[in-house]
């Protein structure tokens, strides 16, 4: 048998070039990884842009509608309103101012001077302010009122004494049903 030489390899080369194919290998792999992550990338983005397209489609639709909508809600509105004042002025045709003010004026003694009156139909709340004399004249309004049956409940809100005369502000409540006279001795 023959004997065959042990071959010798000897690399005179300064490079590796089996570590340059592998690295190589290892950058191609990676740019492809990079340009599929590109594209993925690229392509959401493209689909955001078309739904937020979409969206803002919408959006102006839904401004037209409304838009269209608001000359009709205006016209609703106005409507309720309308019935809010026609049902007020039933309610107004209903009350009688007269008996109100005849049971104010049944009320007032001699030295009340009545400046303001502001009445509430739903609660049938009145305020009333004005001058009073001396503090007995305002003493007589207050008794007045309790006595009337035209009234419940009234109030003394705020007093003051100014150049002589007492300013005051009184709250009771109107009881429609009862007003038909004033109880005697009111005060007049």
């Amino acid at each position: 048998m023959l004997k065959r030489p042990a071959l010798i390899t000897i690399n005179f080369a300064g490079t590796n070039f089996r570590l340059l194919a592998r690295l190589q290998q290892g950058l191609v792999v990676t740019v492809a990884l990079l340009v599929a992550m590109t594209v993925a990338l690229l392509w959401q983005a493209n689909s955001y842009r078309v739904q937020s397209a979409d969206l803002t489609q919408q959006v102006r639709e839904f401004t037209a509608s409304v838009e269209k909508m608001r000359p009709a809600m205006q016209e609703r509105q106005q409507l309720v309103k309308d019935l809010g004042d026609m049902s007020g002025l039933l309610e107004a045709r209903r009350f009688s101012w007269t008996q109100l003010l005849t049971g104010i004026e049944a009320a007032f003694p001699n030295g009340v001077a009545l400046d303001r009156l502001e009445f509430s139909t739903r609660e049938l709340a009145v305020a009333l302010e004005g001058t009073a004399q001396s503090p007995e004249s305002l003493s007589n309004l207050m008794i007045g009122l309790q006595r009337s049956r035209a009234f419940k409940s009234p109030l003394l809100k705020h007093q003051s004494m100014d150049k002589g005369n007492l300013s005051f502000n009184v709250a009771v409540t109107y009881q429609e049903h009862l007003a038909t006279g004033a109880a005697p001795g009111a005060g007049r």
